[in-house]
């Protein structure tokens, strides 16, 4: 396969559209037209409504609050025998809720892990968005460019049937 020189392409694409813009063949506008139409295409992948960094702030929220989660309660008191009393409730009934802060941590830990799949499947499905996206442009560039060479290969066929009939008059 013969090495593409993709600037010389790109150059040359450039000066037919010059000359196609200079002779008429494009509408007034068309450029602004094909931009607004781009915008409007990248405006639908890239929505706003779906904010990955809060997500992702939020994930990390729920993963500090689930690691601080505390079981120990201040035994003080400014009663007389108070902080005896505290300190042996406290015992009694840490005993008890310690398998259940430890089961809410693990269900902090968890929520936070599902939050943060999503966060990622979000930003995956706009990544596959915008390269689908851009496949499709491509698509359309290169069919633009055929429809593009078959003008010029018209143009050229009926300057030389003009001609050829031209000719044949004259004889």
């Amino acid at each position: 396969m013969p090495d593409v020189d993709v600037d010389e392409i790109v150059a040359t694409l450039r000066e037919r559209i010059a000359d196609r813009r200079a002779a008429g063949d494009y509408p007034i506008g068309l450029e602004q037209q094909l931009e607004s139409e781009f915008q409007g295409m990248l405006r639908a992948i890239d929505r706003h409504e779906i904010d990955t960094e809060k997500l992702g702030a939020l994930v990390q929220s729920v993963i500090v609050a689930a690691h601080e989660m505390r079981l120990d309660a201040a035994t003080d008191s400014r009663v007389p025998g108070g902080s005896t009393a505290h300190y042996a409730t406290a015992r009694v009934v840490s005993r008890h809720i310690t398998p259940l802060a430890e089961s809410v941590r693990d269900l902090g830990v968890s929520v936070a892990e599902a939050l943060d799949e999503v966060r990622r499947l979000v930003q995956a499905q706009s990544a596959a968005d915008e390269r689908q996206l851009l496949d499709v442009l491509a698509g359309v560039m290169d069919r633009l460019a055929v429809i593009d060479h078959l003008v010029e290969l018209t143009t050229d066929l009926e300057r030389r049937v003009t001609q050829l009939e031209s000719d044949r008059r004259e004889q």
